[in-house]
């Protein structure tokens, strides 16, 4: 494996969430404190194996599943509360312009990690291949949409919801055939065991349960944006 994928996720998370929290800093130094340790944690955990074997389920791999869903979708889950229950919070949110949030989603080239892994038979067609590209057409169009709302962060507003939608699709198709392989509901070869082991753990970690949150969060503000004008 080249030395580019082995480090290469790691160091695309941290310079994200250094830019995250260069970007917050003067409007919550709390919430850029909290992105910088979320990424080192990601960085460091994500350097434990969850699973020992790289191209099978084991009967004992239940308690590290566990522990890796558990750690890959709290952030998630618990983002999505805060920014509907937790005034700063929500308040830190709608200063943030709408563009700037598509626009962090330039992380997603990570995909390419996804892709390399699929080339060197780690990870299987379906999450390699598929999750890979479709992480990489989200970067690479969230430059686009990013610059086309710069000036009217409102326009276009279902454009706005399918971005995100396909967005918030590719993990659900990602978790779906993760959970249905560990399952043994369908049968893949290799399964994809390497999204819970390094080096891709720490997309796992960080980039994905904040990726979920994002979209989920520019639907949800869209859509309220829509009904406000009706």
């Amino acid at each position: 494996m080249t030395l580019f994928y082995l480090i290469g996720p790691s160091i695309l998370a941290f310079i994200s969430a250094l830019v995250i929290a260069t970007y917050s800093w003067k409007r919550s130094k709390l919430v850029s404190g909290i992105v910088l340790l979320w990424a080192m944690f990601a960085i460091i955990v994500g350097r434990i194996s969850f699973f020992n074997d790289s191209a099978n389920w084991q009967s004992g791999d239940w308690a590290g599943f566990m522990i890796f869903g558990i750690l890959s979708f709290s952030p998630a889950i618990f983002l999505v509360l805060a920014s509907r229950y937790l005034g700063k919070f929500k308040l830190f949110l709608r200063d943030i312009p709408i563009f700037v949030i598509v626009l962090s989603q330039i992380y997603r080239v990570g995909g390419i990690f996804l892709l390399i892994a699929y080339t060197q038979g780690l990870l299987p067609l379906s999450i390699g291949l598929i999750s890979g590209v479709l992480d990489i057409f989200v970067a690479i169009s969230s430059v686009f949409l990013g610059i086309y709302l710069r000036n009217n962060q409102y326009k276009a507003p279902k454009l706005v919801i399918a971005w995100a939608t396909i967005s918030l699709l590719d993990f659900v198709w990602a978790v779906l055939v993760i959970f249905m392989s560990f399952l043994g509901i369908v049968s893949i070869n290799p399964a994809p065991i390497q999204m819970g082991n390094p080096p891709l753990l720490v997309i796992s970690l960080f980039a994905m349960p904040l990726s979920i949150f994002v979209s989920v969060y520019i639907i949800e503000r869209t859509l309220k944006n829509m009904n406000l004008k009706k």
